[in-house]
């Protein structure tokens, strides 16, 4: 039995694609763009930062609250630090309101670059 390969039918996409990468050529860039891919990762790295933090002092918390053996000092320590991280993860989310206000005033698409971008 002889196995013929199968070769797909080239497809015509209309435009070239473009974008931005050190491999590919000149795209037509809008202004802001670089400003608005370099805060999406700035913005993108703390979120994942200060997410991870919370998990962690959460669970730090939780283990102290559990291990307290009936200390009522302990148990408030670790009471106050599981609201702390949470007061924290709050604030990591009411940030993303008030980047995309000041994204809407200033015209700059940071929480999605691809936008700006048109991809």
């Amino acid at each position: 039995m002889i196995i013929k390969p199968i070769y797909a039918a080239p497809v015509d996409l209309g435009q070239p694609i473009w974008g931005i990468g050190k491999y590919q050529q000149g795209a037509d860039l809008q202004t802001g763009t670089l400003l608005t891919e370099f805060l999406s990762s700035i913005i993108t790295t703390l979120t994942v930062v200060g997410s991870l933090a919370f998990a962690i002092y959460f669970i730090i918390g939780g283990l102290k609250w559990i291990t307290s053996g009936g200390d009522k000092t302990k148990a408030s320590d670790a009471s106050t630090q599981m609201t702390q991280a949470a007061i924290g993860l709050i604030v990591i989310v009411v940030s993303y309101f008030i980047i995309g206000i000041i994204s809407n005033v200033l015209g700059l698409n940071i929480l999605d670059p691809a936008a700006v971008l048109g991809l």
